[in-house]
C-alpha cells in the first residue's frame, strides 16, 4: 500500500450479471489504494453521485 497516505477509489457499473449487455442497476465506489486488496466502499443509484463520492473519499485523510 501506498504510504504517503492518499487514497484511490474509482466507481464501477453495477450489473445483475457479468454480461455488459446487461442495463447499469447502480454504481460501486472501490477503494483501490492498495491494488491487491480492494473495497467496495459505497454503493449508489446514479453514476454522477458515485463520482462525487469517490473524490470526497480520496480528499478525506486516511
Amino acid at each position: 500500500m501506498p504510504n504517503s497516505g492518499t487514497r484511490q477509489a474509482r466507481v464501477e457499473p453495477i450489473r445483475d450479471a457479468q454480461d455488459i449487455n446487461l442495463p447499469v442497476t447502480g454504481w460501486h465506489v472501490i477503494d483501490e489504494t492498495d491494488p491487491n486488496n480492494e473495497i467496495v466502499v459505497s454503493e449508489h443509484d446514479s453514476e454522477a453521485e458515485a463520482i462525487r463520492v469517490a473524490e470526497e473519499y480520496e480528499q478525506r485523510e486516511g
